[in-house]
Formats: C-alpha cells, structure tokens, sequence
C-alpha cells in the first residue's frame, strides 16, 4: 500500500512538473517552423487493426472467460505468445488472459478458479482434462527512470548498478502492460469480441519482418532480468527469427548477467530449449553469441578440448527435435545426458571411428559425478533427474559392444526405466558413427522389439576358441533331462523317455509347485509312512492292572489340569495346620511332585513303558 501512495505521488509531481515547464499559451508574432519531437520507434501509440482470427482456432475455454469478464465490465484480451503464434499460422501451446479486473473480482466470476503466487498473484480457472488457463491483471513497470541506470547516468557511474528487478507487484493500464513485456513481437493483444489486434509497440512491423526486438534499451531490459537473454535466443530458434542487431549486441555485452537469474528459471529454459522442437537451432545459437559458455560453465572447457565431439551433440539434439515432433516428451534426465556426452565420449570407450574400447572395471559413476554433481548443485536438478542421466550413461557404455553381452544383461536391462532414453542415444550415435555402434543400435533395436537377438560379430569368442555367430546358443543341461542317453545291449544310442526333472517351485514364472520325492526305505526298516508302524510307535499308557480299571485314556474321563491342580490345592488346604501358607501360594509351583520321565529300554522296540 505505500509503495502504491509512492507511485501516485510521483506520477502527479511529475505531471505538476510538466505543467508548470508548459510555456503560457500567447499569439505567435511571427511564423517560425514547427518542430515535432521525435517519436519513439518502438512506442506509436495503441495500433488498432481489424485481424480477425477464426474461431476454430481459438480455445473455447479461454473465449468463455474473455466473454464472461466482459459481461461483468472488465476488460479482458487474449495476449502474449498465444496470439503471436495464431499470426503467424502456428499452433500456439497455451492461451494466456490479461484482464483489468483484480484476482479476487475473476475469482468471484469463476466458481472453478483458484488464486496462486506470492510475489504476484494470479488466477487459474481449471477445467476438465487437467486444463488451466492463467489470467493475470495488467501490470506496470517499476517507476524507476531507465535513464538513470543506463551508461553515464547521471550519477556519473559506469551502468554497473544493480536494477535487477525482484518486485512488479503493481497494476496498471493495458498500454502499461505492454510496454512492460520483453519483446515487440510478444506485445500483441487481441480482442475477441472485436476482432482486432491492438498493437502498442510496433510488434505487427517485427512479425512481418521476422525480427526479435525489445522494448526500450536492450541493456536495460537484459539487466533488469537477464533470462530475457535466453527467451530471445528461444524465440529466434524457435520461429526461424532474426535477432536484431541492437538486441543482439546487447546480449554479447550482458552475458554475463545470466548466473544472477533464478537457478530454476535458468534450468526451465534449458528444458524448453530441447521441448520445443528447436534444441539444435537453439544450441547453435548459444555457441554462436557465447552464451553457452555462461550457461553450461561446466561443461564449456570439454566441448572446447574437444571439438570433434560437437556434431554427437548435434545428433543428439536431432533426436530430441525428432520426438517432439512425433508427439513425444524430452525428460530432464535425458537432457542431462545428452550436454554430458561429449565431454565423457572419450573416457566411456567411444571413438570417432565407431569403434569401442571398453575398459574393465570402469566405474561410470566415477567419471559422470564430477561433471554431473556441480551442475546440478548450481542449477539445482532433482535428485531423480540426475539418477536418470547417470542410468543412462551406465545403460549406453554396458550396450557396446554388443558381441560381449550376455544372454541375463540383456534381458535386465531392456527392463530398466531408462532403457527407452538409452537406445534412442545409441541410434543416433549410431548413424553418426558407424561400426560397432551401429551394430549395436540393431542388436538392442531386435531385444526391445521383443525378439531374440543374435549376435552380430562374424565370431564370438567362447571358452576355448570361437564359433559362429549364427549358431544356436548352448543351453546348459540339466540332471535327468529328456536329452540323456543310454547304451542298449546292441551297443547302439537310444533316448529316454524318462520325463524330465520338474523345476522348483517359483511365483516369477507361475508354474505349480512339483510333489515332493518319496524317501527310501533304509534297510532292515519298515517303510516311514506306513500307518501300522506309525501308530506302533506311538507312547501307550501303562497297564495298571485291576486296581482302578477306569482309569485309562479312553475308557474314563480324565480330568483336565485345572481340576487336578484344584483338587490337590483343596486336599493340601485341609491338611495343612493353622497359620500355614496355604497350597495355593507361592510355593504351590515348588512343591508340585514331578512326573516320572519316561524312558525306552535299551533294545526295547515295543512300547514305551514308565
């Protein structure tokens, strides 16, 4: 709120200023030429042109809400790069609404909004399928005269001010949003009920021209947030643009400003380089103005020793533009992986021949940590990210050469998460490279497919020489298969036909658990199972002959012993003189008479007997 009173009051004393500067209106004496002030080139004033864009190609949902706050006197435009792209016949990825009307008053329009941010906040109206669509309110800029940071101010310094800007929270006119924006060409709006495009920087001219200009004092602007460096190589990249000479020398004069920026915006433009079908323009021109040194500082002095390693990137780059555009995602990891290559090429075994060189032993994780670890520090990369960079790498150096593969390797890692992103490296670098890369690429192209792969060497190596690669691998014989054989009184080989051996019982390959073997009788033995012998060696009661005939498991009810121990707690109580603990006590347990243990006699095979 007092930043709010500040601004009114600058803006009046300013007015008051240019007021009291006005020279009194009096009749000229004489004629003298009229002199007209010069005339920003970027700012003519709100350009109105009649530019309908159909329907088809507009988002229902973002119409309903233009519509809408209209209905409810605010104003509402489609703006940004949504109506940038419908300009120029491409198909913009989202729909951006700028309204007059604040957060609340589109939330209390809106049942289905929801207000987010912190340091400005805005309103998303979600819809069915997961869509949001963003409407902010028209901002303004900072009332920070520019000229005042700009070289030579009138401090006197040399423009090394800090004029980073950490808080626009402050609304405005739609003339003051636009101004604010970045670039002409992202300062269009369109009016959907109208059907005009009102320009208030001269972006329809740019457009037309396939220029990226910004608004105002290029140094400025890159100085007061410089990813507006990265989005102007992201837009030359991505609609096939030219950056103007201005913006671009500015942007080889404020370079050095990108490590000032957020770590996650920095990394948020990395991964639209690479999702937005132009990874390999975008890197180009990164290289070309030395913004990729800034950026990639890690990196940077590999890709300079090496040179030769560049066009692997290239092809890598390829492969992501090629997924975009067949309707696939670029994940982090793969990114990652990709800016890391060339720098470990050399260490992983891959020559610019297309051969391999494997070393044993090596530990890829050894060699990926000290490039992968402080990028990913700086740029603050998740934790899940750089595993997927790192299985990658490990994925790529275990697949070459794939005459050394084993039958279990293969299997294991056609099933590992970052196998998709794995072979699709290995079948760039394969057409790249050549040789055993490519063959490789074929040998894990036929296992993902499902297929038995074969392998492709004209020979491979096994335990005491070589065979060839197309013979039918050698399965490990098992005890007591159906391939045994067996001498007949005619000295000639015949087959079993014993059944074979059943496997053990495992829940991986359902099969069912096998009955288990029947053990042999031991000589002089009765068999173990047989029920005669079982209940034969059972323990019996002993005879206690016709002293109490009842008293026999089976023929009286014996009681249980609870009752017993009752039983002799109560006799005891009635014995026991006066003032003596009863049976019942603590002692109960010690004085209880213990059983007999029982015994079998030496050589006594018949009952057990006390």
């Amino acid at each position: 709120m007092l930043k709010r009173i500040r601004n009114l009051l600058s803006i009046a004393t300013r007015s008051r200023e240019l007021e009291d500067a006005s020279p009194p209106v009096t009749a000229p004496v004489s004629p003298e030429p009229i002199t007209v002030p010069a005339v920003p080139a970027v700012h003519l004033g709100p350009r109105v042109v009649h530019q309908p864009i159909p329907e088809d190609d507009l988002d229902p949902d973002a119409v309903k809400i233009v519509r809408r706050l209209a209905r409810f006197d605010h104003t509402a435009y489609l703006v940004g790069g949504c109506v940038r792209d419908l300009l120029i016949g491409r198909k913009p990825k989202d729909f951006d609404i700028a309204t007059t009307a604040t957060p609340r008053q589109v939330r209390r329009a809106f049942s289905n909004c929801r207000i987010i941010g912190r340091r400005f906040r805005l309103a998303h109206v979600y819809f069915q399928n997961g869509k949001v669509i963003e409407v902010a309110t028209f901002r303004a800029r900072d009332v920070r005269d520019p000229e005042e940071f700009a070289e030579g101010g009138a401090d006197g310094e040399d423009g090394d001010a800090d004029i980073l800007i950490r808080d626009d929270n402050v609304f405005g006119t739609p003339e003051e949003d636009a101004l604010r924006r970045d670039f002409t060409i992202n300062a269009l709006f369109y009016d959907v009920n109208s059907g005009n495009v009102i320009d208030h920087a001269d972006g329809l001219t740019d457009l037309r021209r396939k220029l990226v200009r910004t608004i105002g004092d290029p140094k400025v602007r890159f100085r007061e947030d410089p990813i507006r460096i990265l989005r102007a190589v992201k837009f030359a990249a991505r609609l096939g643009f030219t950056i103007e000479a201005e913006t671009k020398a500015a942007v080889l004069a404020t370079r050095g400003e990108i490590p000032k920026a957020a770590p996650p915006r920095i990394l948020e433009e990395i991964n639209r380089f690479c999702r937005g079908g132009a990874a390999r323009a975008s890197f180009d021109l990164l290289h070309e103005t030395g913004v990729l040194g800034i950026l990639l500082p890690e990196l940077a002095p590999a890709y300079a020793e090496h040179p030769e390693r560049l066009p692997e990137l290239h092809a890598l780059l390829d492969a992501m533009d090629a997924r975009i555009a067949a309707g696939g995602e670029v994940e982090t990891g793969w990114i990652l992986a990709a800016l890391l290559f060339p720098a470990l090429a050399e260490p992983l075994g891959f020559r610019p021949d297309g051969r391999v060189q494997g070393r044993r032993g090596l530990q890829v994780r050894d060699l990926v940590e000290p490039f992968l670890r402080p990028l990913s520090l700086r740029l603050r990369v998740s934790r899940r990210d750089q595993e997927h960079a790192r299985q990658i790498l490990l994925a790529l150096q275990r697949m070459v050469p794939a005459r050394q593969v084993r039958r279990s390797l293969a299997h294991a890692l056609v099933r590992r998460p970052a196998f998709a992103d794995a072979l699709a490296t290995l079948r760039c670098l394969g057409v790249h490279l050549g040789g055993e890369v490519a063959d490789a690429a074929a040998f894990w192209t036929e296992a993902a497919a499902g297929r038995e792969p074969v392998p492709l060497a004209a020979e491979t190596v096994v335990a005491g020489g070589t065979r060839p690669a197309t013979a039918e691998p050698r399965r490990r014989r098992r005890r007591g298969g159906r391939g045994r054989q067996r001498r007949d009184e005619g000295g000639e080989a015949e087959a079993t036909t014993e059944p074979a051996r059943p496997a053990p019982d495992s829940r991986r390959n359902g099969r069912e658990r096998a009955p288990a073997p029947r053990a042999e009788a031991r000589p002089g033995m009765p068999p173990p199972w047989d029920d005669n012998y079982f209940f034969a060696a059972l323990p019996t009661v002993p005879d206690l002959g016709d002293a109490d005939p009842g008293d026999r498991y089976g023929a009286a009810t014996v009681a249980s012993p609870i009752e017993e121990t009752a039983a002799e707690g109560t006799t005891e109580a009635a014995e026991a003189p006066e003032g003596a603990e009863p049976a019942g006590g603590a002692g109960a347990r010690r004085r209880r008479r213990r059983r007999p243990r029982r015994r079998r006699p030496a050589g006594d095979p018949g009952p057990i007997t006390e």
